[in-house]
């Protein structure tokens, strides 16, 4: 069986695991490689989630210390 490859828009979405998760279980390669583009572009226009996280996290630490 040929490898799915066109590229298709998707729906935009919530970037969570359980979304990517579902997306790579499906097989479908042109959905994976659409959702791996918009969750690069994402990371490029909003940076590092996880660590803006932390320092969210540590932000609230301290004005809970208060």
């Amino acid at each position: 069986m040929p490898e799915k490859t066109e590229h298709r828009p998707i729906a935009p979405r919530p970037l969570y695991a359980p979304t990517i998760h579902h997306c790579y279980a499906k097989g479908d390669l042109g959905e994976m490689k659409a959702m791996a583009a918009e969750a690069e572009r994402y990371l490029h226009e909003n940076g590092d989630v996880a660590a803006a996280l932390e320092i969210l996290k540590s932000e609230i630490a301290k004005l809970e210390k208060k």
